[in-house]
This record gives structure tokens, sequence and C-alpha cells, in this order.
């Protein structure tokens, strides 16, 4: 069936499917930036993994699966119109990637030393705990007794 006179009948009468390089190079730097954040929220997560056991662990591999699907599928409804190409995923990899060799080498220490003094100020916090449900213990059951 033939279109009729004046109708559209290739891409190029469609202004919206035009070539941008622009925008393009920007879809691409938000895919690796996307990567970096990706892997950064990696090492986040890799204190935890590594003190947990092997459930807790799974759970955090699925949360972190879950959050970079996520955040893909998001980048692809905002910025590309509802697709993601093959070079936005090659960019988001190559973020990522970027990061882990790069940044990962100099984060991860601080994360793990930070994770470390959060978990020994825990420890400390639940001692204290401890020793004051002791005393209290202590004190209440005397003066139900009767002996203060």
């Amino acid at each position: 069936m033939r279109n009729p006179p004046g109708a559209a009948c290739c891409p190029a009468s469609f202004p919206e499917m035009g070539n941008q390089p622009s925008a393009q190079a920007l879809g691409l730097l938000e895919a690796l930036l996307l990567g970096l954040g990706l892997g950064f929220g990696y090492d986040l997560l890799r204190p935890p993994r590594r003190r947990s056991g092997g459930l807790a662990a799974g759970l955090l591999d699925l949360f972190f699966a879950l959050l970079a699907g996520g955040a893909a599928f998001l980048l692809a409804m905002s910025r590309q119109e509802g697709r993601t190409g093959l070079w936005e995923l090659a960019a988001t990899l190559l973020g990522f990637l970027l990061y882990l060799h790069g940044l990962s080498p100099g984060v991860l220490p601080l994360l793990e030393s930070w994770y470390r003094m959060m978990f020994n100020t825990m420890r400390l916090f639940k001692k204290v705990e401890k020793n004051l449900r002791k005393s209290a213990k202590k004190t209440f059951q005397t003066r139900k007794n009767g002996l203060l």
C-alpha cells in the first residue's frame, strides 16, 4: 500500500530522528559517570561483605545488582527516550572498570578503616550497654527485695 502524497515516507522527514552528536556525547558521559558511581557503590558494600557470612554477602550482592540495574534503567528512561544502546552499556562498564582499577586502590583502604572504626565504636557501645543492663538489673533487684 502506498503512502498518500505529502505523507512522511522516510526517516529524514522526522526532525527528531536526526543525528545529534552533542546529545550522544552527553549520554555517553552520563553512562560513564554512572559506571564510576556504581564502582564507588561497590566499594561501599565491599567491607561489610567481607565481614559478613555467606547469606548476608549474597544479599548485599543482590542489593548491588538491583541497584545497578535500576540505575541503568533510570538512565535509559530519562536520557535516551527509553532505549539503551550498546555504547551506553559499554561506557557504563568502562566507568565501572576505570573506578575499580584507577580510584578504588586509594579509596578502599579509607572505607575499610572507616568501617573498622564504626564497628569498633558499635562494639564499645554494646559493651557499655551490657554493663548498664547488669548494673540496672542488680540495682532494681536489690530495691525489689527491699534491701535498700
